[in-house]
């Protein structure tokens, strides 16, 4: 056991370590005969490497043998009778060794080959430290590293242990708290923060978040606690759980845990947070929109003093989804600047459109160099003005659903102008025929990264030990709360020069919001979140106010993803629409409405999941009537549209099977592909094929696999999403990425490891 006594070398009753690693790495240490070691060499040798001696108990032989001889020998157990001799055995082994017809295994290969396959602990520590990192092969690099991480895993993981029955047994000796029957301490008490704080050099801050932690994982979240002791998931891992499912009840909290946890090791931290925040908002979707508003009371702006004498400015616990329309009108004015020739980066023109805006010294957007001047629209809405109709918080007013009649809904009946002008409502088409696909957008200038990309290095947490004051006026938490402004159905152009306006237009189109959703969770049964690009996951509430939002407006693009059972795309298709009072349907890019032409719709697009399972339904409620305008057409629309693509996709399938592989249907002869292509490709692989990337694939490259000029095909089996970082590393003649199937994806690194990264999967 750790920490007990190293038997003396010359006991009969356990094996010699220094022997043990000799007959790893040197059968003849000197000064000592074949069947026996030489002590003194051993005592010196065992001052030199005292843990790694002492740790060498702890190892399990059986396991390491099988995981040394699996790779260059049988893994099949001999049969007893083959054992019978075993100093016969051992003879003939030595004397292979000495007439080199047999290689004894270095330190350095032996741990390469053990790193990633034994058990972290005092075993493992041993025979990573014995072997030097700069004899390991390019091979065993990466295992090592991750046999290390393991290691870190399981020493923290004991530390926490150990700070978690700190806490116990404090709160045991004080009355006032006592522990529960599982020796779980009540609460924690200050005592226990202060021995953690001094025995840990922490400060109270710290001490007190981390034995929080340590209690936790203890007990609230067992399973975590052994995951991390079992090196399955790292201490940054461990955290975002903890945190995550705090919010929760303790059943709610193991419910999360069980539907994350089997999973965390293999995602990066920003994709654990945010599958943890769609799982937290599923479990408790009535409490996830508490928590929301409770925030949303403690909203401020602070500013925060930097070291090379500049300052942060920012919003704290604003709404988020009037936080993204804020940021995605930033956006807008930014890229019109770029468009226009505005020196320096995005970031930069964004931070100059957000201070000009709070202060009102933006300037207004020239018109591109060379254009002719554009007149101004009669009747320019200000930018107080908001003539595009408008949704706001729940509570608010001016929210309605489309065609409901409801003051503000846009509908028949509201009396209030809509996208389309007065007394007009989006109608939903129930003939069958199907829309051309539009040209896909031009690739965002913000380096490919989408939402998930903003959010990987965005980390929720803050170490900081400042207590701050509140002053006498702070927000208090009883009491009515006042609306939130409502939204924009568009972005408002009133900061625009009319020699602008156009060249806005142009750039903002298909560049704001996104919305993706679940149609179980649009049609209301479903308590699953939706997502909105530069935000990331949202309540049910926020995604169908902002699906009723998008209804209204005939520029917004709707699309459906079909999906198998378990959540991988099958097919994509579009969903016919028709501007009523126009009898024709709405093409392309064709903006109607006042302000459509010059700041766009809020939401350029949404995108429907919908599960084959579901297909044959009939929508909740009147939902089912085609043509009624609002959230019931949409979903009756939508449900005929995945009918036609699973049609195709059937068919599709039955040319594969027929033909032994990909029959080739989507393919063209041609180097780009056509937009239908390039959507299903993107919503079949959702992200970046890299493993650990999480740009959308929607805002990256469609990349041929095997090059185009070399012979590659332009079609579904021969193209993948790519960002624009890993398509110029795909290119680097030390890789190489196969698509051996289509979808399912492998990285060869320059050190041979293979990496496969298997389709993501949709939330239905």
């Amino acid at each position: 056991m750790p920490g007990d006594p190293v038997p003396p070398p010359d006991s009969g009753d356990h094996p010699d370590p220094e022997t043990q690693h000799d007959s790893v790495s040197n059968p003849h240490p000197a000064g000592s005969s074949r069947h026996g070691p030489d002590l003194g060499r051993w005592e010196s040798a065992a001052a030199d490497l005292p843990q790694a001696s002492a740790w060498s108990w702890e190892i399990d032989l059986e396991e390491l043998l099988a995981v040394v001889v699996g790779e260059e020998g049988s893994s099949e157990q001999p049969e007893s009778g083959q054992l019978e001799d075993q100093e016969a055995l051992l003879e003939a082994e030595l004397d292979a060794i000495e007439s080199g017809e047999s290689r004894v295994l270095t330190a350095a290969e032996v741990a390469g080959r053990v790193a990633g396959q034994i058990a972290p602990g005092p075993g493992l520590a041993a025979l990573l430290a014995a072997a030097p990192v700069p004899d390991l092969t390019n091979y065993a690099l990466p295992d090592t590293a991750a046999g290390f991480r393991q290691l870190a895993s399981w020493a923290q993981a004991r530390e926490l242990a150990c700070v978690a029955q700190v806490a116990a047994r404090a709160a045991g000796r004080d009355p006032k708290i006592g522990v529960d029957a599982d020796g779980r301490p009540a609460r924690i008490s200050r005592e226990a923060c202060a021995e953690v704080s001094l025995a840990l050099l922490m400060t109270g801050v710290g001490a007190q978040w981390w034995t929080d932690l340590a209690v936790t994982l203890a007990w609230r979240l067992a399973a975590t606690g052994s995951a991390l002791h079992a090196g399955k998931i790292d201490l940054g891992r461990a955290r975002l759980i903890a945190e995550a499912t705090s919010l929760l009840n303790e059943d709610a909290a193991r419910a999360v845990e069980a539907e994350v946890l089997p999973g965390a090791g293999d995602k990066t931290t920003g994709g654990l947070r945010a599958a943890l925040r769609r799982a937290v908002i599923a479990a408790d979707p009535d409490g996830a929109e508490r928590r929301r508003a409770e925030a949303e009371r403690r909203a401020r702006v602070v500013l925060y003093p930097d070291a090379d004498s500049t300052a942060t400015l920012a919003g704290q616990s604003l709404p988020g989804v009037h936080a993204a329309a804020a940021m995605a009108k930033i956006k807008a004015i930014a890229r019109g600047w770029k468009a226009a020739g505005a020196a320096g980066s995005m970031d930069f023109l964004c931070a100059q459109v957000f201070v000009g805006m709070l202060l009102g010294t933006l300037p207004p957007t020239p018109p591109a160099e060379g254009a002719p001047p554009d007149e101004p629209p009669g009747d320019q809405p200000s930018d107080n003005d908001n003539s595009c109709g408008s949704r706001g918080h729940p509570s608010g007013s001016g929210h309605g659903r489309p065609g409901s009649g409801e003051p503000g809904s846009g509908g028949p009946g509201s009396g209030g102008p809509g996208p389309d002008g007065p007394g007009k409502s989006v109608q939903w088409p129930a003939d069958e025929d199907e829309v051309p696909w539009p040209d896909a957008p031009a690739d965002d200038d913000d380096s490919g990264r989408g939402w998930e990309g903003l959010c990987d290095g965005v980390d929720a947490s803050r170490d900081d030990d400042t207590v701050r004051n509140h002053d006498e006026d702070d927000w208090p938490l009883s009491g009515p709360v006042p609306t939130w402004p409502d939204l924009p159905a568009c972005i408002p152009p009133g900061l625009l020069a009319p020699g602008g306006a156009a060249l806005v237009s142009s750039c903002a189109a298909g560049q704001l919001l996104t919305l993706s959703l679940p149609w179980s969770t649009l049609a209301g049964v479903s308590p699953e979140p939706g997502l909105l690009s530069r935000l990331g996951p949202i309540t049910p509430i926020q995604a169908r106010q902002l699906a009723d939002l998008a209804a209204c407006d005939p520029t917004t693009e709707w699309r459906v993803i079909l999906t198998d059972p378990a959540g991988r795309a099958r097919a994509v298709a579009r969903i016919p629409r028709r501007g009523a009072g126009t009898g024709q349907r709405d093409g392309p890019g064709q903006r109607d409405g006042p302000g459509a032409s010059l700041g766009g719709g809020l939401i350029s697009r949404v995108t429907l999941t919908i599960s084959e399972t579901i297909l044959g339904r009939d929508p909740p409620g009147d939902a089912g009537g085609a043509g009624t305008g609002g959230a019931g057409g949409i979903l009756a629309a939508a449900l005929r549209a995945a009918s036609r693509a699973r049609a195709r996709a059937d068919a599709d399938d039955i040319a594969d099977a027929a033909a032994g592989g990909c029959a080739h249907l989507s393919a063209t002869a041609a180097y780009r592909p056509p937009p239908s292509l390039r959507d299903y490709v993107a919503a079949r692989d959702v992200t970046c094929r890299y493993l650990t990337c999480r740009r959308p694939a929607c805002r990256g490259d469609v990349d041929h696999t095997l090059a185009y000029e070399d012979g590659g095909r332009t079609c579904k089996c021969n193209c993948g999403g790519l960002c624009r970082d890993h398509h110029l590393l795909k290119q680097n003649p030390y890789w190489v990425l196969r698509q051996d199937t289509p979808g399912i994806f492998s990285w060869i690194t320059p050190s041979g490891r293979v990496y496969t990264v298997m389709p993501d999967i949709h939330p239905v």
